[in-house]
Formats: C-alpha cells, structure tokens, sequence
C-alpha cells in the first residue's frame, strides 16, 4: 500500500507503508550497495538509569558496521540527563565500543549543558571525549570553536558521493550560524546533512517562536530556533539535503519536506523516543542509501529486543533531489 503524504511548497513524498516490521525477531532487511548512517535519538534516560539500552545500541553498530556498510553514527542531543559525570562515564562506555570501527558525529542538546543557554558550557561532553581525539580523525573538518564539538563537522564518503556532516548547538547563536554558511558555502561541492537537538516541533512543523502558539521546550530561549535556521541557513544552500533533530518527548516522530532556494528537497526529520518505557529501548534510527544514489530508506530498529517499528513516519523511502539552480539562480 503506498501512502502519499501532502507537504509545503506542492512537493509530494511517497511513503511505502507496505514494508514495515513490527513483528518480534523480524529480520532486518538489507539491499546489498547500500551505505547506512546510525542515527540515535535523545539518550539521555540511558545514560541515567538503562545504560545496557546504550551499549546494546553502539555494540549492534559495531558489530554490524562491515555487513551493513555503515559509514557514521549520528547523535542528536541530550546524550546525558542530568550532564553528571557518571552518566558521560556510561555515553563514553558506550562509544568506545565504536572507536577505530565507525566514526560519529555527536549534537548537544539542553541536558547537556552545564547550567542554562548563556553559559553554554559543556565541559561534561568535551572532557569525557577527550581520549577520543576526535579532532585528529582523518574525517574531521573543523570546529567553531578549537577543542569543542558542540560546533564541528565531518567529512563522508555515502555510496558513491561526498557528504559534509555539520553538528550544531542547542539553539545555536548568531555566530555560529554564520560559521556554519561559510563552512556550508565552502563545502558546496559536497551533499550536506545537519544535525541539531531540537529544529522540527510536532505535527512535522518547525519550532518557530512567531506562530503564536506555545511550543514546549523551544530551542529559541537558547538562540535560533527551527523556522530562524531554515530562514538564516538550510534554506540558501543548493547542497542541503538532510535535517535531523530530536528534543521532543511526546509525539516524538516528525517529517517534512520543504523545497529550498535553488530547488532542493530538503528531507527534515524528527526522532525521540525517550518517553517509552525504558527511556526507548534502544530504538534507533537507520538511513541506508541505496546503491542507486537517489533513495534512502529510513529503518528504525532496536537492537536489544530485535524488533522493527512499522509506522509511516519510521520506515519509509524519500528521494534525494538535487538543486535545480545554483545559489545565483542559474
């Protein structure tokens, strides 16, 4: 059964709801050429109280990274609860189980801050990844700031093109906004995903502190929010394909596809399923590009229950769509 889902801007997305698992020890299919990134939503309760959900979660990875081809693991923020330094014992047990096996991208998000959005501290994060010694991964392109990886981002290669992965703060500033158009612009050759916590709000709308409605949570007490960065920075780039954001607890599923300047589809996801019993149970987010280049099957999967969700926003199929004109209007 194909389920077409209406969007912004007359693009359409097709949704083939006719493949979902659901069922227990269901296989987890997998197209040979394919090339899969790891996505794993708000970890936080994890780190706090099911830290063998964690490491079930980057163990599968690891152990499957060869034979699922899987280039990158992306997390989208709140990797600890209470950013208290036993929790980032359990985030960095967890992650060195991925070290020399599959590089990661990590975002941060409001839990793991030291204090509220002016301080914008994060000495939790930085100091428990210190050995990891991102910033000398041949993968790794740059930081905002030297030393910090709440601003940073990698360099992919997904089947057959290169990527620029991009990790923003918690509402990022204006300044790191502007970083990251030139970092974006520099890189336009490369196709590009985003990461950040919290970007979509619910019912696959962006946070957008102008539409007159309250929106729990809302990146904009930090800095920009959803609707601003579509408005300052996804939106103007010809390379921009993907948006990945967390943050919102309940009725944590969200899609939308909105068409940017030069004529790009630009894929915008929302994944968060800490409300579940057990903080999730280790569901994570898998895009597998297929060998054709054009489509990416979205898979969610948890590796501690072997278990597939089924519903049209966590197992479907969109297209890439490249721009249709260069940032000048050609």
């Amino acid at each position: 059964m194909l389920v077409r889902i209406g969007i912004p801007f007359a693009l359409l997305v097709t949704i083939d709801a006719s493949r979902g698992g659901g069922e227990e020890g269901a296989a987890l299919p997998w197209i040979p050429g394919s090339t899969t990134l790891a996505v794993l939503p708000d970890t936080e309760r994890y780190s706090d109280k099911y830290p063998h959900y964690f490491m079930a979660q980057t163990r599968w990875i690891g152990d499957n990274a060869e034979a699922r081809n899987i280039a990158y693991v992306l997390h989208l923020g709140d990797i600890t609860q209470n950013n208290a330094s036993e929790e980032w014992d359990v985030a960095r047990a967890s992650f060195r189980q991925l070290d020399g096996r599959v590089p990661y991208l990590l975002a941060t998000g409001n839990h793991d801050y030291d204090g509220n959005a002016p301080a914008r501290e994060t000495s939790g994060l930085n100091r428990a990844f210190a050995d990891a010694e991102i910033g000398n991964w041949p993968s790794f392109g740059g930081a905002f700031e030297h030393g910090r990886m709440e601003n940073c981002f990698h360099l992919a290669t997904i089947g057959a093109h290169a990527w620029i992965l991009l990790s923003l703060e918690m509402g990022p500033r204006d300044v790191v906004v502007q970083w990251a158009n030139a970092v974006l612009g520099e890189y336009a050759d490369r196709r590009a995903l985003l990461i950040t916590h919290a970007y979509l709000f619910r019912e696959n709308r962006r946070y957008d502190h102008t539409a007159g409605v309250k929106q729990r949570a809302s990146p904009h007490t930090w800095g920009n929010d959803g609707e601003q960065l579509w408005q300052k920075l996804v939106r103007r780039h010809p390379n921009v394909m993907i948006v990945l954001s967390g943050h919102v607890s309940t009725d944590g599923l969200g899609y939308l596809a909105s068409e940017g300047d030069c004529g790009n589809t630009v894929h915008q996801m929302m994944v968060d399923y800490e409300k579940m019993r057990g903080g999730g149970q280790a569901f994570l987010r898998l895009l597998e590009f297929l060998p054709d280049g054009r489509r990416v099957r979205v898979r969610t999967y948890s590796p501690a229950l072997d278990e597939t969700r089924g519903s049209g926003l966590e197992d479907f199929v969109f297209t890439l769509q490249p721009a249709l004109r260069d940032s000048r209007g050609r």
